[in-house]
């Protein structure tokens, strides 16, 4: 039996979208649309998993939209994003054996993702990093509360 959250609900995940689209046209800064970023990650493999595909539509338009406003290019999230859910998580998977645990580390692999596609732009600063791994904190504390 599997369980669900309200991350799984689509009215939910639109309503996270225009949030989104709120908080990266009125406050395009680095830590609040960064730390969006992990939860649309987090809706967006939960969708994935579920075979939710209007959630996953939303979420990919929430990548965009942040993408856009960090100067990062289209669709560069939302495959990074793919690329973790398809070959790292089963592998994550078969290694460790709580599933949490599994969800903290594609959650770090992630960030990691996006730490390299800013220095792809050439824009790394001990700020980044320390916005990156402050959202991860939160992220851990969100997906501890998940089911």
């Amino acid at each position: 039996m599997q369980k669900y959250s309200l991350l799984d609900n689509s009215t939910v995940t639109f309503f996270f979208l225009v949030l989104v689209g709120i908080v990266n046209i009125f406050l395009p800064v680095h830590f609040l649309s960064l730390l969006l970023v992990g939860v649309v990650f987090t809706i967006f493999t939960q969708s994935l998993k579920n075979e939710n595909y209007n959630s996953l539509t939303f979420m990919i338009i929430a990548f965009s939209i942040i993408e856009l406003a960090q100067g990062l290019k289209l669709f560069s999230l939302s495959l990074v994003a793919f690329f973790i859910y398809i070959f790292i998580s089963p592998l994550l998977k078969n290694i460790l054996s709580s599933e949490k645990l599994v969800k903290i580390m594609v959650i770090f692999i992630f960030y990691i993702g996006i730490a390299i596609l800013f220095s792809f732009l050439g824009e790394v600063s001990y700020e980044l990093v320390a916005i990156l791994l402050i959202n991860y904190l939160i992220d851990i504390a969100i997906v501890s509360l998940l089911p």
